[in-house]
């Protein structure tokens, strides 16, 4: 098939808010974002690791869907845990659990509501 990447698209109504909540909470980044002559940001990328993750300023419309997980693999979950918990105090995030099928996880729901799943190790299947 030839693929080379998949990139999620998620909707932002305030791109800049959560472009700055994600590199300064989950450490994301660097972004690069279209202002498209105005003030506030339309369109971004923000890189994740080797990965990206495009963002648009604007609400998803009705046929646009709704919520997203999205898996982000990590060598450290432990370790992002500390810098979420430091860079937010009071964010509710639960302590990294090891999963019957095989990683060490956490869940992390950035304040849009879409959760964030990061892990440590891969899904062993039965």
């Amino acid at each position: 098939m030839g693929f080379t990447e998949v990139v999620p698209y998620l909707y932002y109504e305030d791109a800049d808010a959560a472009i700055e909540w994600l590199e300064r909470v989950l450490g994301f980044g660097p972004s690069t974002r279209w202002r498209m002559g105005g003030d506030v940001t339309r369109e971004a990328d923000i890189r994740v690791g080797l990965s990206r993750v495009s963002i648009s300023g604007r609400a998803p419309g009705a046929a646009e869907g709704g919520g997203a997980l999205v898996i982000v693999h990590v060598d450290d979950v432990a370790a992002l845990h500390a810098r979420v918990v430091a860079a937010e105090p009071g964010l509710d995030v639960e302590e990294p659990a090891q999963q019957p099928y095989g990683p060490i996880t956490l869940m992390v729901t950035d304040p849009w509501g879409y959760r964030w799943n990061f892990w440590q190790g891969e899904a062993d299947p039965p």
